[in-house]
């Protein structure tokens, strides 16, 4: 009887280390050494389940100051922890700025922002290096990209994903995830999803609350758009929870008020509204 060949699994090579089917681990991003020879690095964690499956990248903290993906991705790992994958492998980088996260603020140290350098360069700035290292340490190995974030300058956003005109598969997957809103938004150049897009990947950008605070809505409304996703995609057993159907933006705009003054808002945020109703006045 000729010998049988076993079924080849699926290569996740992530920072120059194999994952193993069954394999739960934590890698460590370099991407620094201060003056006082102290390296800095990035954790990553990996849960890879026994059967082969997509592999799913689940980013936070690009904006060091925007804590509520954090946390979406940290009660992510935890589920995945009492409920083991069934099939594929979640990679989980819940804070990707960790300088701005220590420091509590948006950019770097040096003032750049992170999301306006990739693919970056090995030989470039913080900001560059740290952006290629992601892209060429990680990415490679990753078929779907969750990026959270949350709205800038004090600013709150209404839960809702972005996506690209013209990117099929990732707005297929945005109605999987199911948030309450999703958006047509134009790219930014030089950003993370400016080069997912140009590879073909499937990329979804969720936004949410507001930076520098927890946001319970904006977290829950991650965490379970997330779920969803892993279940569609087979890495948990099941099928998603009941889908609400997401309102489709087809555009958005900043309104400038005519005068200074207070803004006193009138309707919460993401309400339905008419044409002709005020929104807020200006004291």
């Amino acid at each position: 009887m000729p010998d049988q060949k076993a079924p080849s699994c699926k290569l996740v090579q992530i920072l120059g280390e194999t994952v193993h089917p069954g394999e739960h681990v934590t890698l460590d991003l370099q991407v620094a050494r201060l003056y006082t020879r102290t390296t800095v690095e990035i954790p990553v964690v990996i849960r890879r389940a026994e059967r082969d499956g997509p592999v799913l990248l689940l980013l936070a903290g690009v904006h060091g100051d925007e804590i509520n993906g954090i946390d979406s991705v940290r009660r992510i790992l935890q589920e995945v922890q009492e409920r083991p994958l069934a099939a594929g492998t979640v990679v989980a980088i819940p804070v990707l700025n960790v300088f701005g996260f220590l420091a509590m603020q948006r950019q770097l140290p040096d003032g750049r922002d992170l999301n306006r350098f990739f693919p970056g360069s090995p030989r470039g700035s913080l900001a560059s290096r740290l952006a290629h290292a992601l892209v060429t340490e990680v990415l490679p190995a990753v078929d779907v990209v969750i990026d959270m974030h949350s709205g800038a300058a004090r600013r709150h956003n209404h839960p809702h994903l972005r996506y690209t005109e013209g990117d099929e598969n990732s707005l297929a997957l945005a109605e999987v995830f199911d948030p309450p809103l999703i958006m047509k938004a134009p790219i930014r150049h030089k950003s993370l999803r400016e080069h997912l897009v140009s590879l073909g990947r499937t990329y979804l950008l969720f936004e949410g609350g507001k930076a520098g605070s927890l946001d319970e809505d904006a977290i829950r409304e991650a965490h379970r758009g997330i779920t969803r996703v892993m279940h569609h995609l087979g890495l948990w057993d099941g099928t998603p929870d009941t889908e609400r159907g997401a309102v489709r933006v087809a555009a958005s705009k900043w309104v400038r008020a005519p005068h200074a003054g207070l803004f006193h808002p009138l309707v919460e945020n993401g309400s339905h509204v008419q044409e002709g109703m005020v929104l807020g006045s200006v004291t």
